[in-house]
């Protein structure tokens, strides 16, 4: 089966109802976010079989006949700011360098995290020390359990915890699938295990009401590299959907719903929420316009997925090319979407005011 890579990307409780929040709620998507955000995180004392029924979105409120499902949240990562002022958007992504992170972006993604009351995702590369970032990778994992990268730890999860909205941290993703890009993505799974766990261990000591997200890319070898339920809130994984690709591999143009059902069924057996982290779509306005329709009205696929809580575009360029002549994929959200954005929480605010 054909596995593409990504790379690294540049610049991502308490709660408080600021008018920016409601306004976010009435769009539907918050009202999940702050629904599990209020659940405990889990513990090393969680069910015996493993699944943390308490955070998933099937428990957070019974549907009364009749009543529509609750919305899928809708998130951006966001570099250029291009939405910053979207109120259509329930959570602000950032991906962080965590042995050199842009202070001055992270500060700015905060900002307006809070202004538009979205919740808030850090996305944590553990990158080494090296001056290639990416080299040394087999000496990382030993190099954080022993404290090296504590300085590290402290910095980001200071600034999680001093975000007055939910947070959730997003750890070494994609990180079954080997590669020379990302330092942690190694064939080690319980050196990757032990590394998790120490970081979710240190971090919560300093946000302890952060929400920690595992984040394979949803290769089939995956499982190796769970490192616990009880270090584990949710689980995210990234869904692409690129119009050439598809023509090339499958011999047809697929939907949303067929590009998430196989990695949602690998990850769906923890019992954890679900989050497609990383989100992007190029083609066609036509391929665009059908993904967008299914992403953005979930009653198409809501019942499918009944522990998916939020999808999270990717709105900018690929800044790296992809294998086999694909190139740099556009992902950027255009008009359509944009509008599709606007005609969703209009018919959501009208639900609710019903």
């Amino acid at each position: 089966m054909l596995v593409l890579m990504r790379c690294p990307q540049t610049g991502r409780w308490r709660i408080s109802l600021s008018i920016a929040v409601v306004r976010s709620a009435l769009a539907g998507g918050t009202l999940v976010l702050l629904s599990i955000a209020a659940t405990p995180a889990a513990r090393a004392q969680d069910p015996a079989d493993g699944v943390d029924r308490s955070f998933t979105t099937a428990a957070i409120g019974p549907v009364a006949k009749g009543q529509a499902a609750r919305a899928v949240a809708i998130g951006v990562y966001d570099p250029h700011d291009a939405v910053a002022d979207n109120d259509g958007l329930q959570l602000e992504h950032v991906f962080v360098y965590w042995q050199k992170p842009d202070r001055a972006l992270l500060k700015r993604k905060i900002a307006i995290a809070a202004r538009q009351g979205r919740a808030l995702m850090l996305s944590v590369e553990p990158y080494t020390h090296a001056a290639n970032w990416r080299a040394g990778g087999e000496r990382l994992f030993a190099d954080i359990g022993k404290g090296r990268f504590d300085r590290e730890i402290r910095d980001v999860c200071t600034r999680a915890a001093s975000f007055d909205g939910p947070v959730y941290v997003r750890w070494g993703h994609e990180m079954e699938q080997p590669s020379e890009r990302y330092p942690w993505a190694r064939r080690d799974s319980e050196g990757y295990k032990k590394a998790f766990r120490y970081f979710v261990s240190k971090c919560r000591e300093l946000a302890p009401a952060a929400r920690y997200v595992w984040s394979p890319i949803g290769n089939r070898n995956l499982r190796a590299y769970y490192p616990g339920d009880d270090v584990v809130d949710a689980i995210g994984i990234p869904v692409w959907g690129l119009q050439k690709m598809d023509v090339d591999y499958w011999g047809r143009e697929r939907r949303f719903g067929e590009a998430l059902k196989e990695k949602y069924q690998r990850v769906s057996g923890f019992g954890k929420p679900v989050l497609v982290a990383e989100l992007g779509v190029s083609g066609s306005a036509d391929y665009k316009r059908a993904w967008y329709q299914e992403i953005l009205d979930p009653q198409t696929y809501r019942r499918s997925f009944p522990l998916l809580t939020t999808v999270v575009f990717f709105n900018d360029k690929e800044p790296y090319k992809w294998p086999l002549g694909y190139g740099a994929p556009d992902w950027r959200l255009d008009k359509q979407a944009l509008k599709a954005l606007a005609d969703r929480q209009t018919k959501e605010a009208a639900e609710l005011a019903e």
